[in-house]
């Protein structure tokens, strides 16, 4: 589908003009995106709701991974549709901005749309969906005590031909067990465990090591120690 979007330079302005969450308005104006919105209105509020809260500070997290879930089990989308950046944008600014605003405030321009590899309704999507075990409760078990570290590392990290859906899910499985063993969340192991990934996905296929998917990644743990 062509999202139709306004040129750069009227993106800037129109975010700069919202100071205040009552300067925000919807544009959508098209039955999918009203249906969008609902599903997208009802994951903010409950998510808000689960958490007891009316602002975000100190609980952003927490809020990412309960509105990501909701999102992703209700909007229903292709691989194909959640690569396209228009479509996160369109959503960002003309579905639910007020939702962006909430979570990011005023001047947030690479979270609604300036920098693709930070577009905030794009980044927790694919956060679940690369995390995803089959099921809401067992992937919230996986990613409940995460950090927004986390997030960063697994999406900024698609490699040049773009992401390896299975072997992601296969590491965010292996990082749980590996911290609730350790006892705690570890971004610099995560990080360090990305970044080996990388490295060895240039002369390594994960589905050929012994044990697949799961064996390479616990190879990566023991190169690190872990």
């Amino acid at each position: 589908m062509n999202w139709r979007l306004p040129k750069t330079e009227d993106l800037f302005q129109m975010i700069e003009s919202w100071q205040s969450e009552s300067d925000v308005k919807c544009m959508a104006d098209n039955h999918e995106a009203k249906a969008w919105r609902e599903i997208l209105l009802a994951a903010h509020e409950q998510a808000k709701k689960s958490l007891d809260i009316q602002t975000v500070k100190g609980h952003e997290y927490k809020y990412d991974l309960l509105f990501g879930l909701q999102m992703y089990e209700s909007l229903n989308i292709s691989e194909s549709t959640a690569s396209d950046d228009k479509f996160w944008i369109y959503l960002s600014i003309f579905v639910v901005p007020e939702v962006v605003f909430w979570r990011w405030g005023p001047s947030a321009h690479d979270r609604f749309y300036n920098n693709p590899r930070r577009i905030w309704l794009k980044v927790i999507w694919w956060y679940i969906h690369l995390s995803w075990q089959g099921n809401r409760d067992t992937t919230f078990q996986i990613l409940e005590n995460n950090s927004t570290d986390i997030v960063v590392q697994l999406v900024e990290r698609s490699g040049p031909y773009g992401y390896r859906v299975k072997l992601c899910r296969t590491i965010m499985k292996v990082f749980d067990e590996y911290c609730r063993k350790q006892g705690k969340e570890d971004r610099i192991v995560f990080r360090k465990l990305m970044k080996l990934n990388t490295a060895r996905l240039a002369v390594m296929e994960p589905a050929l090591c012994e044990g697949e998917e799961t064996g390479y990644v616990k190879q990566l743990f023991a190169a690190l120690g872990g």
